[in-house]
Order: structure tokens, then C-alpha cells, then sequence
């Protein structure tokens, strides 16, 4: 699995570093715009800890294990810990960015029409926001889905690994800014996704009320589906 988480993480980061072209604090001035560093060899990139991300990973789907979305209320954490599982991570995050103008916020939305469940079911998801310096409405979505199946043995790749591989990232891209004093030029969202298993609910809620359908100024959008095997 770190291989795997490895290597989808190398690939990411050879994305995403593009986009993400940073802005130098050291050698700007007030009367003039902020430098550009530009990255030419693999280790001008951040670097991702492929063991961070497994040991998150194994913390989270082991803490919380059962991540059905839309009836916790309140339920121990061994019988639904899906409202504390968005908790732990937005909370590992924003320490993974602390310095950065990062905000969270829980975007709550119902879902109706689930079999077997009442006529509407509450969900949230969970959006951290790290503002860009010269393109901020320029927007890069980093997201996957945090709820599980009811009954299931996937929820830790299904997708565990992808809020994991979300931490790992914020977790590199936060050292690398710090180390090089800079920030990120174009605005990134972290988000996780509620209601996916039950078709989808999250992502469209997003999509369609948060964003309201306008995609224009989102540049690049990264989805972590089941990152932790190889099929």
C-alpha cells in the first residue's frame, strides 16, 4: 500500500506543481509584484511522506471505522463515527496549513429518496479553503468522499486512503511553502465529500449549490478515489 500511496502521490504532486506556481515573500517589495520560483528539478517540489499518509490513514479507519452518512447524531464512535471522522481531519489540515489565511467551513445540505431511511437525511461536506496571492480566483479542488457503506470492509480504501492522501498533501504543500517562504499563487480547496455512496449526493450539492454551476475561474479539480490498491 505505501507503494501505492507513493506513487499516486509523485504523480499528483507532478500535477498539481504546475498549477500551483509559488510566490516568493523573501524578495518582494511593497512598490513591486511578488517573485515567481519556478521548479526545474524533482527536489525544487514538495515532498510528499507516503508513512505520514499510512499512519493517518490507519488512525482514521481505525478510530473510525463506520462512516454512514445521514444518522449519526450523536452515536459512539464505534457505531457511526462518521461526524467525528470530519472533525479529526478538518482539524489535522488546518494544522497542516496554519499560517496561510486557511479557513473550514461544513457546507450542510438533505438528501431525500434513500430506501429505508426518513424522508430527508441530513449530511455535511467539509471545505478547507487556502486563499492564493496573485490569481486567487483562480481555484484548484483537491476532493474525495468520507463516508462510508453501512456494511462494509472497503471504507478504509473506499476512501479512507483518499482523506488521507488530502492530509499527506496539505501536510507537504504547507512545508514547502514555510521552508521557501512563499504561498500558493492560485486559491486550493480541500474538500470531502458526504453521501457518496448513496449516489453521489455530496459532489452534486457542491457542484451545484456551493459552486451554483459557475466552474469558470475552477482550473483543475483532483479527485482521490480509492488511491490505497492497485487493480
Amino acid at each position: 500500500m505505501l507503494h501505492r500511496i507513493s506513487c499516486a502521490c509523485c504523480l499528483f504532486f507532478l500535477a498539481i506543481s504546475s498549477l500551483l506556481t509559488v510566490i516568493s515573500l523573501t524578495t518582494a517589495s511593497a512598490s513591486s509584484p511578488k517573485s515567481t520560483i519556478h521548479a526545474h528539478t524533482l527536489a525544487d517540489f514538495p515532498t510528499v511522506d507516503p508513512n505520514y499518509i499510512y499512519n493517518q490513514l490507519f488512525y482514521m479507519v481505525t478510530n473510525f471505522q463506520h462512516r454512514e452518512a445521514g444518522y449519526d447524531n450523536n452515536l459512539p464512535v464505534n457505531v457511526n463515527g462518521h461526524d467525528e471522522f470530519a472533525s479529526y481531519w478538518s482539524q489535522e489540515l488546518m494544522r497542516d496549513v496554519a499560517g496561510f489565511g486557511a479557513q473550514v467551513r461544513r457546507d450542510a445540505f438533505n438528501v431525500a429518496g434513500w430506501q429505508e431511511r426518513p424522508a430527508t437525511v441530513p449530511a455535511f461536506n467539509v471545505e478547507v479553503t487556502v486563499p492564493g496571492v496573485t490569481h486567487p480566483e483562480q481555484v484548484v479542488v483537491i476532493g474525495c468522499h468520507y463516508d462510508g457503506e453501512a456494511i462494509s470492509t472497503q471504507s478504509a480504501n473506499d476512501d479512507g486512503s483518499g482523506c488521507a492522501i488530502e492530509l499527506g498533501v496539505a501536510r507537504a504543500m504547507g512545508m514547502y511553502w514555510r521552508s521557501h517562504h512563499t504561498y500558493p499563487a492560485r486559491t486550493l480547496r480541500f474538500v470531502i465529500f458526504d453521501a457518496e455512496e448513496q449516489g453521489l449526493y455530496g459532489s452534486f450539492h457542491y457542484l451545484n449549490s456551493t459552486v451554483n454551476g459557475d466552474t469558470k475561474n475552477i482550473v483543475a479539480m483532483f479527485n482521490e478515489e480509492q488511491s490505497g490498491i492497485a487493480y
